[in-house]
């Protein structure tokens, strides 16, 4: 099954002003939940011109298109429940697909 959500979550560290000639760290915090499956709505047009045309690319470069079409839908079917963690000193970014 395809994802059908995405949740980003984005936590970095800011200084603000306290008071006189000091700074205090400041946590801020940023949760976005993406809606994939109007992505993929917004892409089916595009993905049903391409797809003759894909398949006489592979025509021509002697590639079997269904085997193809069939690793390009394994790779985007496996992305489910993909979670990535990025940690920097600025920031910290984790994305999770559902």
């Amino acid at each position: 099954m395809i994802p059908w959500s995405a949740s980003i979550r984005v936590n970095w560290t800011t200084h603000r002003p306290a008071g006189p000639g000091s700074m205090t760290p400041r946590q801020r915090r940023l949760h976005l939940w993406v809606p994939l499956f109007l992505v993929w709505l917004l892409l089916l047009p595009l993905v049903l011109i391409l797809f003759p045309f894909v398949a006489l690319a592979c025509i021509f470069v002697r590639i079997n298109a269904l085997r193809l079409y069939a690793t390009a839908w394994s790779v985007l079917t496996s992305l489910r429940h993909t979670f990535v963690e990025v940690h920097s000193p600025a920031a910290n970014v984790r994305v999770h697909l559902a």
